[in-house]
């Protein structure tokens, strides 16, 4: 438990966009980057996720018996389909990531390269699920949709309150001692000029929180608009597809220039950090990212 809490936090900067079912997601990452835990012990959580997602989703409303057990039976089927075809390729960009580290040479463009590959696969595993998440909200009652989006009021605000901050200040600290903390996971003990590096580019990086949240607002009164008004079936899953498949078509041209910059100044600061590595931090960044494509592909083969 003391790992994946430890782990939870890994991802508390992946924002949701407030909808339920798509939180899967995160909780696949997590299940995959569990510090630590063997491939047979992650196999039995990856087997369990269904359930979990299940029971997470009745803290946003109430489900019948049927309804739950369908939602367990399609995600299910989803994460067979993911199991098989896309763990292995997840599997190998963390190899081909790790044989970039391990030359001692790493670019930004290489880091853009990886970046973008997982985006594509992140795309693919939420076309996945738009099918399961299509049924599962038109199965919703007009009580039960009320409901639901009261709960996700709550959660948005806390969500809002956590991301931004008292204070601009305050969110740079924390984004710090997070980001900090994040690369010591992989590396070890970061030197005093290591540490420099990251918080010297993440100085540089443009504070786009409140952009974030209006793009969140815009994303969330469309998908409260297509859920408690729902057109016909088709329309229905492509605005679906839209909002859970490319929400970046949301970004305005501000949030997305500024979006692109920070990527920039981000790959640029890691490519150095990586580059730099010592020879034990190297190793045990390999060995981690070796450590998760081995897990990816034992979890992707027929259990015997």
């Amino acid at each position: 438990m003391m790992k994946s809490s430890r782990t939870m936090q890994i991802f508390s900067s992946v924002r949701s966009a407030g909808k339920p079912v798509g939180t899967w997601l995160r909780l696949l990452l997590i299940v995959f980057l569990v510090v630590g835990v063997s491939a047979c012990s992650t196999r039995f959580l990856y087997d369990k996720i269904d359930s979990f997602v299940v029971w997470k989703i009745g803290g946003y409303v109430s489900l019948s018996k049927p309804q739950k057990e369908e939602l367990k039976r399609q995600l299910g089927d989803q994460l067979e389909v993911v199991r098989q075809d896309e763990l292995p390729r997840v599997a190998g960009v963390l190899d081909e990531a790790a044989r970039g580290i391990e030359s001692g040479y790493v670019t930004p463009e290489m880091l853009d390269d990886g970046y973008r590959q997982m985006l594509a696969l992140v795309d693919e595993f939420m076309l996945g699920i738009v099918p399961v998440s299509e049924w599962f909200l038109l199965s919703l009652s007009d009580e039960q949709v009320a409901e639901l989006f009261e709960n996700l009021e709550e959660l948005n605000q806390e969500m809002y309150e956590d991301y931004s901050g008292p204070t601009a200040e305050e969110r740079r600290e924390n984004r710090d001692k997070s980001a900090i903390k994040m690369a010591q996971r992989f590396t070890g003990r970061l030197s005093s000029e290591q540490k420099f590096l990251i918080t010297d580019a993440l100085a540089r990086m443009a504070d786009s929180s409140e952009e974030w949240i209006e793009y969140q607002r815009e994303w969330q009164r469309r998908f409260r608009a297509l859920v408690e008004n729902p057109p016909p079936s088709q329309a229905f899953r492509d605005e679906l597809t839209l909002l859970f498949v490319y929400p970046r078509s949301f970004h305005t041209p501000e949030y997305r220039a500024t979006v692109d910059a920070n990527r920039a100044i981000f790959n640029d600061m890691l490519a150095e950090l990586l580059t730099g590595l010592t020879d034990k931090q190297r190793s045990r960044v390999v060995e981690k990212l070796d450590g998760y494509a081995e897990i990816l592909r034992k979890l992707s083969e027929d259990p015997d």
